[in-house]
């Protein structure tokens, strides 16, 4: 388990958590103190699984949580537990994870707490003000120097769009036509752009912008499988699929792809996965202690 380059920056970035936050934290906090190296902050690609209450969930949430109920791990940070505490009390989990909306998260309470935010960029959703989304369409900027930019939802206007989902669970345009004449450095998405991953699925919004931003770094999450780079010409951006983070392998350690390192350093950049080899030792069995 190799630490970035001591004059870099680092960030673990995580696909779909679907109520993994404080696993995600917990890995993350094994993974500093294993490595060394100290993190900057965690990023997100929505779905995160973000829900108040039982009576806010999707039927989707509500259906696997029957047999998982990591599934419902929001509900850990929304109100100070013990569990969580233990998480965050840990000496190397000194950092803040920034998310971007996917489509099964609750919405109206998202929106609720953006506005209450005022003009910044991020928001805060949990009682310890450790788990920050980042506004629709807007950039998130760090201390290091990265600009991080969000757009919420899934695509909904394609022939393989999801139907019936909330209003907040697509994707705007005003939201990408905001971010088509900024700069930033890294998309966080949740939908993937057109053709990324399957043909005929995703958005030409999303790919437009990325023409158009041209941002170091794209991560996206939502579709099953490994996650990769997705080896096309996007210019100078460089797009990632995340699998997600879900402990649901055999022994129950982190899926393939779903969790890799931003090394941040301007233009010399670089994101890599963290191996396999590095993920198993870390399970659903053990989360809580390792």
């Amino acid at each position: 388990m190799d630490a970035p380059s001591p004059h870099r920056t680092a960030f673990l970035v995580f696909g779909d958590l679907h109520g993994r936050i404080l696993p995600a934290f917990r890995f993350a906090s094994y993974w500093s103190a294993r490595t060394g190296c100290d993190l900057a902050g965690l990023l997100q690609v929505g779905d995160m699984g973000y829900y108040t209450d039982l009576s806010h969930c999707d039927k989707a949430t509500l259906r696997h949580a029957k047999d998982d109920p990591l599934e419902l791990g929001s509900l850990d940070v929304v109100v100070r537990t013990d569990i969580a505490d233990r998480v965050f009390n840990d000496p190397n989990s000194d950092f803040d994870l920034w998310f971007t909306a996917g489509n099964h998260e609750d919405f109206d309470e998202l929106k609720r707490f953006a506005r209450a935010s005022g003009k910044q960029s991020d928001f805060v959703v949990d009682a310890y003000c450790r788990v920050r989304g980042i506004k629709d369409g807007e950039i998130h900027s760090f201390g290091c120097g990265l600009k991080a930019a969000a757009v919420w939802g899934v695509d909904g206007g394609g022939p393989n769009a999801r139907q019936n989902l909330p209003p907040r669970g697509y994707i705007h345009e005003k939201a990408v036509d905001r971010l088509a004449i900024e700069a930033f450095d890294v998309l966080l998405i949740h939908d993937a752009p057109k053709d990324a991953k399957r043909i005929g699925y995703g958005s030409d919004l999303l790919l437009a912008l990325i023409e158009l931003a041209q941002p170091r770094f794209a991560f996206f999450g939502h579709y099953s499988g490994a996650g990769s780079r997705i080896e096309r010409d996007y210019g100078r951006t460089e797009v990632y699929h995340l699998a997600g983070f879900e402990l649901r392998t055999r022994d129950g350690h982190p899926e393939p792809g779903s969790v890799g390192v931003l090394e941040w350093n301007g233009n010399e950049s670089t994101f890599t996965f963290i191996d396999d080899v590095d993920l198993k030792p870390f399970t659903r069995h053990n989360w809580k202690w390792v």
